[in-house]
């Protein structure tokens, strides 16, 4: 399966939130995403937030391919994250579960299963097995987010 990434104007006036948009869409659906390209929106993520739209997530980009890990530090629900490389091609997904009240040092790491990871997407939990997203699927376009930070 192929995924198309279309740029689009989605601003958020949310502080500290990702303020560029994008839409990915395959087969009449579109999953509208916050673009976390810096330190700073990175450790954000999505915490703090009560809930995530069916068709909204988030990608998060890096300046080059390494592992990564992420946690889910003041989530309340549960999500799904795929680990891409420098292509968009995905190399990992897991399901990642919220732990609310629980202190950072204890919380659950999502380690990439790979040392590829340029990109992360997080959707709600289901959405990736829904629209039958797997590894080895691509998302083209994701090339045209970069950062240096």
């Amino acid at each position: 399966m192929i995924w198309v990434l279309l740029l689009s104007g989605l601003l958020s006036g949310k502080a500290n939130a990702p303020a560029v948009g994008a839409v990915l869409e395959a087969k009449g659906t579109q999953l509208h995403l916050e673009i976390a390209s810096d330190d700073s929106c990175r450790a954000q993520g999505l915490s703090k937030r009560t809930s995530l739209g069916w068709n909204n997530g988030m990608l998060f980009v890096f300046p080059s391919e390494q592992g990564r890990t992420f946690w889910m530090i003041d989530c309340t629900f549960d999500l799904d994250i795929a680990y891409l490389d420098r292509n968009g091609i995905i190399q990992d997904e897991q399901t990642m579960v919220a732990e609310p009240g629980v202190v950072p040092d204890l919380l659950r790491r999502y380690t990439s299963a790979t040392d590829r990871a340029m990109y992360a997407l997080e959707v709600n939990r289901g959405w990736l097995a829904a629209h039958f997203l797997r590894v080895g699927d691509t998302l083209r376009g994701v090339k045209a987010w970069t950062t240096r930070r």
